[in-house]
């Protein structure tokens, strides 16, 4: 919250002073020019407006100035609102395996399935907590995508287990599991913060979760226990009581 906090003071600093310093002397000063009928020329209208005013003379011009900033600021805050909420852009199928070439990294983690273990050959419940801790990997760090249905090496297996699994045909049956599983794990507020997309490459679906940065810190709870997940580099690591709390403390410094 901090974080949010002082990024959006930033913009609504940054947006008030460019508009009391560039913006309205600017507008004025064409305004100056074209009404004198060029007569005096656009630096010498500029020169004047700034002197008028900065410093303000006058209360008429200090609450010009205050009007001014206030529509800097107003603007500022819309800016940051659309930054933060501007569209999820999807990539295409080939930018995702291009991506999935290059393998695994900070923000991005391959899991084979949900919940169809390869190894025992059968259904595996126990899959889906992994899937979860991964999650909260990414809401805690930088965010990230998680890609289900490629394993560790980058091998396209898709989803057909996973439907077999749950008995489902589609992919909406499989994003409503993985939602029922992400809001019961840690709360439906977090599920804006997941974006599910679904894509065919070589003839097989997979399943690309794109995790925003959690503003909260994000637990996972597993034996009477709350654990803090956090995504470093290319794994996925639980942090300790004290490396949780100093994490957090750097964080919102």
């Amino acid at each position: 919250m901090k974080s949010y906090s002082k990024n959006l003071f930033v913009w609504q600093a940054a947006g008030g002073g460019l508009f009391l310093l560039i913006v309205s002397p600017l507008l004025l000063a064409v305004f100056q020019y074209e009404l004198s009928d060029h007569q005096i020329s656009f630096l010498q209208n500029l020169s004047a407006i700034y002197k008028v005013l900065m410093p303000p003379d006058d209360i008429d011009i200090f609450l010009l100035n205050l009007a001014i900033s206030g529509i800097g600021v107003l603007a500022g805050t819309l800016l940051y609102w659309y930054k933060k909420r501007k569209p999820i852009k999807e990539l295409t199928s080939l930018q995702l395996l291009d991506l999935i070439k290059k393998g695994e990294n900070e923000q991005l983690e391959f899991k084979a399935s949900l919940r169809y273990d390869y190894h025992q050959i059968k259904t595996n419940k126990n899959l889906e907590d992994v899937i979860v801790k991964s999650i909260a990997g990414f809401l805690n760090s930088k965010g990230g995508t998680l890609l289900i249905g490629v394993n560790a090496d980058g091998e396209i297996l898709g989803l057909a287990n996973d439907y077999w699994s749950f008995g489902f045909k589609t992919k909406n049956g499989f994003e409503q599991r993985l939602m029922l599983i992400i809001s019961n794990a840690f709360g439906k507020d977090i599920c804006s913060k997941i974006h599910v997309t679904f894509y065919e490459i070589r003839d097989k679906e997979i399943c690309s979760i794109l995790i925003d940065r959690s503003k909260r810190p994000v637990y996972f709870k597993e034996n009477n226990q709350t654990i803090f997940f956090l995504r470093t580099g290319n794994v996925t690591n639980h942090l300790s009581t004290s490396e949780t709390v100093e994490y957090l403390e750097s964080k919102n410094a």
